[in-house]
Order: C-alpha cells, then sequence, then structure tokens
C-alpha cells in the first residue's frame, strides 16, 4: 500500500490545520493495520470500493474491499484501537480535519454524518460529484491537492464559527493533562451545560475524553520517537501520578503496553503512526 500525505498551498486551509492523505493499492496487495485513538476527522472518499465496518465501544473493525461505486465517509473519535483491511485494489483520497475543523464547511451535526455513505454529497449537495469527477481524473498527488484546495477553499464558511467552542479549544490545549475541566469551563464561561453541548456536537467527543487523547497522543508521539529517558519520566511529564496510573490508561487507548510502541509502530512522513499487522 502507497501513502502519501500533502499540505494544502491555500493559507485558510493552512490555518485551519486541515492535510491530506492519498492511498492507493493494486490489485493483488493485501495490507492490514491499526490506527490508534486521535482527536482530528477523517474524511474520505473511495473510487471503487465497498467499505464494511463494525464499531463498537469495545472494538472497531473496517474491511475494504473492490467495489463499483464512489463511497465517502467520515471516520471519527474511536476510543479502541481502529482495525482495518484492505484487500485488493483501492484508490482512498482522505481530508484530515482538526477537531471543530469540519464545523467551517457544515453544520450538520457530527452524530449525523458518521453513519452514511455519502458524506460528501451530505455537505456539499451536487458540487459533491464535480469533486469526485475532478479528483479522481488524476493520479498525481499535487494536481489533487490543487483541486481539494480550490474547492475547500471555496466551500469555507466564516459564519460557521461558534467562537466560544473555538476558544475553548484553544484554552484546553494550552493545559496540563490533569487539568478540571469543570473548573476551567465554570471559571471562562456563564453556561457550562450549553458549551459541553456543543463541544461534543462540535468536536465529537466531551471536553474531558478530548483531553485524555490529546494526552494520550503525547504520550504516543514520544514514545514512537523513543524521546524520553524512561517510562517513569514520561509518565510525570504527562502529568500522570506514577508509571502504573501511565501504563494502564495508555493500554485503555492501545490495547498495547507503551513499551511496546517503539517496535510495533510505523511512521509515514512523520504525521501519521500506524501499527502493521500480519
Amino acid at each position: 500500500m502507497n501513502i502519501i500525505i500533502k499540505y494544502p498551498a491555500v493559507k485558510a486551509l493552512q490555518d485551519l490545520g486541515l492535510y491530506y492523505i492519498f492511498t492507493t493499492q493494486r490489485a493483488a496487495q493485501h495490507y492490514h493495520y491499526q490506527s490508534l485513538p486521535a482527536a482530528n476527522l477523517c474524511l474520505s472518499i473511495y473510487k471503487a470500493n465497498t467499505i464494511t465496518r463494525q464499531l463498537s465501544p469495545t472494538e472497531n473493525h473496517c474491511q475494504i474491499q473492490p467495489g463499483r461505486q464512489v463511497h465517502s465517509r467520515l471516520w471519527g473519535f474511536h476510543k479502541r484501537p481502529f482495525d482495518v483491511l484492505v484487500e485488493g485494489e483501492m484508490d482512498q483520497v482522505s481530508v484530515i480535519f482538526p477537531a471543530g475543523g469540519l464545523r467551517r464547511f457544515t453544520k450538520i451535526p457530527y452524530a449525523e454524518l458518521l453513519p452514511e455513505t455519502d458524506v460528501l454529497g451530505m455537505i456539499f449537495g451536487r458540487l459533491a460529484n464535480d469533486l469526485i469527477e475532478q479528483v479522481f481524473a488524476t493520479d498525481q498527488p499535487d494536481d489533487r491537492v490543487g483541486i481539494l484546495d480550490g474547492f475547500l477553499g471555496k466551500a469555507l464558511q466564516c459564519g460557521n464559527r461558534q467562537p466560544y467552542v473555538d476558544r475553548f479549544l484553544l484554552h484546553l490545549e494550552c493545559q496540563e493533562p490533569n487539568a478540571r475541566v469543570v473548573s476551567l469551563a465554570a471559571t471562562e464561561y456563564k453556561d457550562t451545560s450549553t458549551l459541553y453541548r456543543q463541544f461534543k456536537q462540535y468536536v465529537g467527543q466531551a471536553p474531558k475524553e478530548y483531553l485524555k487523547v490529546i494526552r494520550f497522543r503525547r504520550a504516543l508521539r514520544a514514545l514512537q520517537q523513543r524521546s524520553y529517558r524512561s517510562l517513569t519520566d514520561l509518565a510525570h511529564e504527562l502529568g500522570y501520578y506514577d508509571q502504573s496510573h501511565f501504563i494502564k490508561d495508555f493500554t485503555l487507548f492501545a490495547d498495547y503496553n507503551p513499551g511496546l510502541i517503539p517496535q510495533i509502530t510505523t511512521l509515514v512522513q512523520n504525521e501519521l503512526i500506524l501499527i502493521p499487522r500480519g
């Protein structure tokens, strides 16, 4: 399987923090991998594939096989590793949105988009067909970036901002991992119940879950890059009381002991951390 990560050339899209992943595989190939929980959203367009998925609180599986129709799906927050099996030919174009970034293009609630098989059509209507035709008319990554930049740049809706949620997201990014989110919200905002409801609709997870995922991704990156002296030191840097607390929390997200991460993960273009299987 060939994975290429590209970044937009349009400044407004750069500022938003989105990027693109182009994934292709030949008919004779098979690839099995796991992705790990993250705070972003992935909108994937498949040129001609059948997607079978099983999602639950305890396990997540996705099987991608050759098909005849274009599909577009939203892959959102998950608390467990996501197991993906790609069997045969695939051509996939993905747009990765940072937390809350999809809201800049649509007001449709996150939960309504997740089960759909034509997410692109739901968000962009008939314009989605033009995008699909253009983006799959070329197999050159730079050409695809130009097409996506032009489309998404025009579709960007400044009026879709939710200032309170945007500010709260920035606020959370600057907090210690074990910050008391309830106290934090109460300090900055009067109506915390409305803020929490909007945050979950906007981001796809509650603020406390979001902070836990952010801390998990910091740990995952440090482990994959071996940028720590010991697990105890890393646990303290991340705000855990001790190493055992860190290992327990990390394993809940990853299904693996943190000490195994450097041995089993692969890093794609310094951005995407995967666990190859089989």
